[in-house]
């Protein structure tokens, strides 16, 4: 997703439900937390991380309406290459739907 930059903090939109995003991020990262309804952290090959989700607009295409959230993403690692395992862990599962 972002290849060598792999930033430490980033806001992302992104069209999906709540419950298939929730679905999609245990499928990443099974050891996650939930410490409020849409507030999801953990830690990933020593990278400590945070999402929390922010309804947003639905977009609309026609009669088809889709749900919309920006996701707020936090990563504390340590190094440069601790956050990139965590965006390819991420993209993985969220680009492709599933892994």
């Amino acid at each position: 997703m972002f290849g060598d930059q792999a930033p430490a903090s980033t806001r992302l939109d992104m069209a999906i439900t709540r419950s298939e995003f929730a679905r999609q991020l245990r499928a990443a990262f099974p050891a996650l937390q939930e410490s409020a309804p849409d507030v999801f952290s953990g830690e990933y090959l020593g990278c400590q991380w945070s999402i929390r989700l922010q309804p947003t607009a639905p977009t609309r295409l026609g009669l088809i309406v889709l749900e919309r959230w920006l996701a707020d993403i936090r990563l504390g690692a340590r190094t440069l290459a601790q956050r990139q395992l965590w965006w390819q862990r991420f993209s993985a599962h969220f680009q492709k739907g599933g892994g």
